[in-house]
């Protein structure tokens, strides 16, 4: 089959999106079917990589981070447009998701779209479940989905995104998978005590991880403000926080005075290859996060047999389970007292380690992309290879 991945967020730009991306990618590609990918350049200038195609643009003066492009025409589209996709799989709201439609237009090609991100809860916070956010989520979300033959909630908690209801009746979850055998790898003693000796830390046994983008979104902020009350029962207690961001420069001058000077460490983005070395070393992870959908690193860190503490969010249904593979908090005194119960048990910490693992593997990319192509099958049967109903 050929198929068409399309993203803002791609190889350029770290997190979940591009995690998901990129494990579908190689699974569909590992089954023999001829995988394109069409993604924003991180320059102005367009080009093609093998079988990736970049388009230009800007970065978001508002968010750096993310990128934008107005770019409707160009040579590349005509290039895929010509290879003709039997699907596209969209992964993002954003300047891609208009070559989307150029190109699905062109061709005939049904859209697949997966949803990544509550915007009513990104955009509006606090204010998300008032009538007028309510009403404007509903409003977009019928012109961003309607293009789509059907919609993927990575879990249940975004099979009920505002803006999903009007096309509830297309929307399958299907959850994010990732690839154990990238994680799942042994880091030799030598090779922790020189990442150890790196970081500035000593392997004590009370290492905490913390894998994400640091933004704002992530409410890392909210375990930085929990560390001084943790060290008072924890001395030895350390955080490490692999990721880059928009909030990181401010987080980090926050801990650059003080206690939490020796006891927090940012290392700005790792090689996604090297990530699993800095989960080997850690002995629990955390999340302070409620914006998750169907979090990338918690199956990760579970499949290097971390047990998890996360604040409770719907996100974490059928993925932590309280006291079993981690803690689900509220408080900050449940966060203190989780986290300590962890740190200063090491058998417990074993116990939920085997658990951490055996849940880890009901989320594999084989099944994800099992699932994911079985969806593009039932689009085309219902579409026809030509995509008319």
């Amino acid at each position: 089959m050929k198929i068409l991945m399309a993203s803002d967020c791609y190889i350029f730009q770290t997190g979940g999106i591009t995690n998901v991306v990129l494990s579908l990618v190689r699974g569909l590609r590992k089954n023999g079917h001829d995988v394109r990918v069409l993604a924003l350049s991180n320059t102005r200038e367009s080009y093609k990589d093998d079988y990736s195609y970049f388009i230009g643009s800007f970065p978001v003066f508002y968010y750096p981070e993310q990128r934008r492009s107005l770019i409707r025409k160009s040579p590349l589209f005509d290039e895929l447009i010509e290879w003709k996709p039997d699907i596209i799989h969209l992964h993002t709201e954003g300047s891609i998701s208009r070559m989307v439609d150029i190109i699905a237009k062109a061709t005939g090609a049904p859209v697949v779209m997966t949803t990544h991100t509550d915007y009513a809860h990104f955009i509006f916070g606090r204010f998300k479940d008032t009538l007028p956010v309510h009403l404007l989520a509903k409003v977009w979300g019928a012109g961003t989905y309607k293009r789509t033959s059907a919609v993927i909630a990575p879990s249940e908690k975004a099979r009920n995104f505002l803006t999903l209801q009007s096309v509830t009746d297309r929307v399958r979850v299907v959850p994010n998978g990732i690839e154990p055998g990238r994680y799942q790898k042994e880091v030799t003693p030598e090779e922790k005590e020189a990442l150890f000796r790196e970081i500035g830390f000593s392997d004590n046994g009370r290492t905490m991880v913390v894998v994400s983008r640091v933004s704002r979104e992530k409410n890392i902020r909210e375990l930085i403000r929990y560390m001084p009350s943790l060290l008072k029962r924890e001395p030895e207690a350390q955080l490490i926080i692999v990721g880059d961001g928009p909030d990181r420069k401010r987080l980090e001058e926050r801990c650059s005075e003080g206690i939490l000077s020796e006891h927090v460490r940012f290392l700005g983005r790792i090689d996604p290859d090297e990530v699993y070395k800095y989960y080997a070393i850690g002995d629990i992870f955390l999340s302070a996060s409620t914006f998750e959908v169907h979090s990338m690193s918690y199956l990760e860190a579970l499949a290097c047999g971390l047990p998890l503490v996360c604040r409770e969010d719907k996100s974490i249904e059928g993925v932590v389970f309280h006291g079993e593979n981690g803690f689900i908090y509220r408080t900050e005194r449940e966060f203190i007292k989780y986290v300590s119960r962890l740190l200063s048990n090491p058998g417990l910490r074993k116990k939920m380690s085997g658990n951490a693992v055996r849940t880890a593997s009901e989320f594999t990319d084989e099944r994800c992309v099992e699932r994911t192509f079985a969806l593009y099958e039932d689009v085309l049967g219902k579409t026809g290879t030509d995509g008319t109903e």
